[in-house]
């Protein structure tokens, strides 16, 4: 209740702090004109921003804008993504009205947009950043093809990861993005320059992002997105927590004009077929053989698309733009036959398959989403110059994904008597996710100002359907309600910011600073009884016999519910303050510091701080450099997660529990409690623009990071689980500050455009990453675990740490247009991935190598408002290399295949789901 209150109350500050600047402003002028092409037409959703300041205007749908201005004299830049950026300067006088229009020309470099990210002050191009930012278009995005947010930065930004994998519970269902090689919770996302909330679900298992909370991106529509800006450089010393690796600001659409999409694709791709190195799956002994595995085909993982964005705008500088999206996106299967014994009496007879003449038990791939999205983002200018905004939005999702196959012959999980032939569980996720934000914004005694508050929510329910409770006999239901997870997120900000001049040369000092209140929420529901409960049913041989000494596994099979101990019910506040000041020493000259003070109400405070510089060699030639001190809070999903869940270990069941450093269960395994991941950024580059139409930049990067939050290994040796079995588990986990690492790399990014005069115009860009991460320091393993034989973090999480993600990602696009006729080109190259078993073996660690992924696609548009566009992601079906361990069935090893089952790897960069086909059909409105 009192903080419902609290929200009121600043809300109704919010209207009045507009109202009382309202009174004290003095007349305003009138800036107004009209954007052009190179052939004279209006340019629709161009920008008009007013240098130094937040002020400007969007173009309407025949290119004109209009702009309320204190009298003075400004620096107006047009802008448009794809298109030169020129200048020009006004004299507004009070109640007077002045005109300037700008003819804007094709251009390829992308060092004409301009970022807001990284300034606090101003807005500026990406050539006269300090630090590296890429701008991602709208029309960039629209031509990806995908209609995932995520995929799209992935497909645009060579140092942004996002891997797909599969069979791991909730992280089917919201997957991990990552930025230069770093972890999913230390990239910081914002939506329109505000922070934007996490998601509730913290990823536990065998994937990139394991222990870590991330933003779920795919909450926020593409087809609502004006552009991206990504900050490639640590930047907590100017927005806070978790932005380690870098910065995602993802600004909404505000301009007049609409789109009605509509898509539908699927993959029509052959998989398998591919010779790898196992051990012998039927002769009981483990020799190295060569295998053929057979070839399937596949046309599944259908897609069904729609998207409607309108924006209304009026001669006022009021605008209103909103969509919404439907996305159903089918789950893809890429698993081959199960060569097991299916029923008691095959294992009696000693009964195998091989991987083409066994049942298909399993699902690998994509889970079944569906998502309805929806968003907004508007603005109005008060006659005085003060501006009230407002965005946010909501999604809601429904994912399905299995688990792994429970055998009729396993009978510590399967109830005979309801599943005679087996069953594979479900994973039933509804994810609720929205979010607002609304503030004012305008200039008093000379500062610009900004209030703003806003709240976001994220609530992830499980469900778990085709499944039992074995410990329950014939007594247990098949589906189950597990448990949900909500994560709020109360934000609370006011920035200041001015020019002054200083100095008989009087030059130009800019100064912002600011303070922030956050307030964050996590809860954990529990489930139904059924779901977790031990309901003591014995376990029965294959004649109905009880197995003496055997005890049924409780919980519902794939994802025990919740319990009542683990549910909990925290918040924690967060008060900072900053400063910034930046300075053009001169014209060629500029350099920047921040400092950021932080006081967290659990555990402490923490003080960052940020130096940049640029130097102007010659114009178009550009060095820039930064060094920043930067932090990350403890999520509280790591901090108070609790939960017990089925992993496989070498094909053998572990029920895993969670712990929270703060139970006695993680004390008595040695857990203490965690402290904030600080770290220490270093990057040098050189943006280049020799020649108008070619430009490109290349950044050195190093960051330290100590105290970093993993998870821990599976605790599962014979002493733990003699410890664990009282509590009805096999093995336990906890976060802890295990390792500090560190993580040295290159960006590289270039742009070319070539006007073909009447034959059209084509755009070609190139990107590389490449990014080392070593740990340089293991924690020792406590001395509880250690008298355990166990290890605190071992090769597995040491190898997903270091290896796990590509240290070498290449991407190169060909746009091509000639009047109505739209060609793309685009590939990327993956690095290789290691992964690593618990103890060294040359038949389970495996490296998995590159591999170039293609796509194509071609669009006309019909009447100037319809555009036709088909197209193939991966068009020439590659798939990543198979896992090349098929284990042995006989002595019950499952190898890196799950016994030849599992194909390929959840570390594939790009997924395991080949070509994918689509058509699409869109009409500007």
């Amino acid at each position: 209740m009192h903080l419902h209150v609290t929200r009121l109350l600043l809300a109704g500050s919010l209207v009045l702090a507009a109202e009382r600047a309202a009174a004290q402003q003095p007349a305003l002028g009138t800036v107004t004109g009209r954007v052009t092409g190179e052939s004279g037409e209006g340019m629709v959703g161009a920008t008009i921003a007013v240098t130094g300041t937040p002020y400007g205007a969007l173009t309407k749908s025949d290119g004109t804008y209009r702009i309320a201005l204190r009298p003075g004299t400004y620096e107006l830049r047009a802008r448009l993504i794809g298109y030169t950026s020129p200048r020009d300067t006004v004299v507004v006088t009070a109640g007077g009205t002045v005109t300037r229009n700008f003819r804007l020309a094709r251009a390829a470099s992308t060092l004409e947009a301009v970022a807001v990210v990284g300034s606090r002050t101003e807005a500026r191009t990406v050539i006269e950043s300090p630090v590296p930012v890429d701008v991602l278009s709208a029309a960039e995005i629209k031509s990806t093809g995908r209609t995932e947010t995520a995929q799209i930065l992935q497909q645009l930004a060579p140092s942004v990861n996002f891997p797909r994998p599969s069979i791991t519970d909730g992280t089917d269902h919201v997957r991990p993005l990552t930025l230069r090689g770093l972890g999913a919770d230390q990239v910081l996302v914002l939506l329109n320059g505000k922070r934007r909330h996490t998601s509730a679900l913290v990823n536990l298992n065998g994937s990139v992002g394991r222990g870590q909370a991330a933003v779920d991106v795919n909450a926020i529509p593409a087809s609502m997105i004006d552009h991206i800006e990504v900050l490639r450089d640590g930047a907590a010393a100017q927005y806070g927590s978790d932005a380690i690796a870098g910065v995602v600001n993802i600004v909404l659409k505000s301009g007049a004009d609409g789109n009605l999409t509509a898509e539908y694709g699927r993959t029509a791709t052959t998989y398998g077929g591919q010779t790898v190195n196992g051990t012998n799956l039927v002769s009981g002994v483990a020799t190295p053989v060569t295998a053929q595995t057979p070839s399937r085909s596949a046309h599944d993982g259908g897609l069904v698309h729609a998207a409607l964005d309108k924006g209304v705008a009026s001669s006022q500088s009021r605008f209103l733009h909103g969509g919404v999206e439907y996305r159903n996106r089918g789950n893809t299967n890429r698993t081959l036959a199960d060569p097991r014994p299916q029923t008691f009496a095959e294992v009696t007879n000693g009964t195998f398959r091989d991987l083409s003449t066994g049942p298909m038990n399993y699902e690998l791939g994509d889970a079944a989403v569906a998502d309805a999205v929806g968003m907004f983002n508007g603005g109005y200018d008060l006659a005085n110059g003060v501006e009230l905004y407002a965005f946010g939005g909501f999604d809601h999702r429904e994912g399905r994904s299995a688990g792994n196959f429970r055998r009729v012959t396993q009978n510590t999980q399967t109830v005979r008597s309801i599943y005679p032939n087996g069953f594979l569980p479900f994973i039933e996720s509804t994810i609720g996710d929205f979010s607002g934000f609304g503030g004012a914004r305008g200039k008093v005694a000379g500062w610009q100002w900004d209030l703003s508050t806003g709240y976001g929510r994220d609530n992830f329910r499980f469900d778990v359907t085709h499944s039992n409770n074995a410990s329950m006999g014939a007594a247990s239901p098949t589906n189950f309600y597990a448990g949900t997870l909500v994560f709020g997120q109360w934000m609370n900000n006011l920035d200041l910011s001015r020019e002054v001049h200083v100095g008989t040369a009087g030059i130009p000092l800019r100064l912002a600073a600011g303070a922030e209140f956050r307030v964050d929420q996590y809860r954990i529901k529990a489930g139904d009884v059924a779901s977790y409960v031990d309901g003591g049913a014995p376990v029965l041989d294959a004649n109905g016999n009880v197995v003496v000494g055997a005890k049924a596994i409780p919980g519902a099979q794939v994802f025990p519910g919740f319990q009542p101990s683990n549910a909990v019910d925290a918040s924690r506040n967060n008060a900072a303050v900053y400063a910034d000041v930046e300075s053009d020493i001169t014209k060629q000259f500029l350099v920047s510091g921040a400092v950021r003070y932080e006081h967290y109400s659990d555990f402490g405070s923490t003080t960052t701080g940020k130096v940049a510089s640029r130097l102007t060699i010659v114009p178009g030639f550009v060095l820039r450099g930064a060094f920043g001190t930067g932090f990350r809070a403890p999520s509280l999903q790591q901090t108070y997660f609790s939960s017990t869940a089925t992993n496989f270990v070498n094909g053998v069941p572990f029920e895993i529990r969670t712990a929270p450093v703060g139970s006695d269960l993680a004390k008595v395994l040695g857990a203490k409690p965690l402290k904030p991941e600080h770290s220490t950024n270093y990057s040098a580059g050189v943006a280049l623009e020799p020649a108008r139409s070619l430009s490109f930049t290349v950044d050195l990067y190093r960051v330290n990071i100590t105290d970093r939050i993993v998870l821990s290994e599976n605790f599962t040796g014979t002493a733990v689980q003699n410890l664990l079995r009282p509590l009805g588990v096999s093995g336990a986990r906890y976060f802890t500050n295990a390792i500090d690492t560190r993580t040295n790399g290159i960006d590289v990014v270039g742009n070319y455009g070539l006007s073909l005069r009447s034959a059209g115009f084509v755009r070609l860009m190139a990107g590389y990453n490449h990014n080392k991460t070593h740990a340089t320091l293991v924690a020792q393993t406590p001395p509880e675990l250690g008298n355990q034989n166990e290890n605190l973090f071992g090769r597995v999480e040491r190898a997903r740490i270091e290896e796990g993600q590509p240290r070498d990602n290449f991407l190169a696009s060909a746009n091509y247009e000639y009047h109505d006729l739209g060609l793309v080109a685009r590939t990327q190259r993956f690095g290789s991935v290691t992964t690593r078993a618990t103890v060294g073996s040359d038949n389970l660690d495996q490296t998995f190598g590159a591999k170039w992924i293609t796509d194509v696609s071609a669009s006309y548009k019909v009447l100037r408002r319809f555009t036709l566009t088909a197209g193939a992601d991966n068009v020439f079906d590659v798939y990543p290399d198979q896992n090349n361990n098929l284990g042995n069935v006989r002595s019950n090893v499952a190898g890196n295949a799950n016994f030849g089952i599992f194909p390929y790897s959840s570390f594939s960069p790009f997924g395991f789901n080949g070509r994918f086909v689509y058509a699409r059909v869109g009409v500007g409105i």
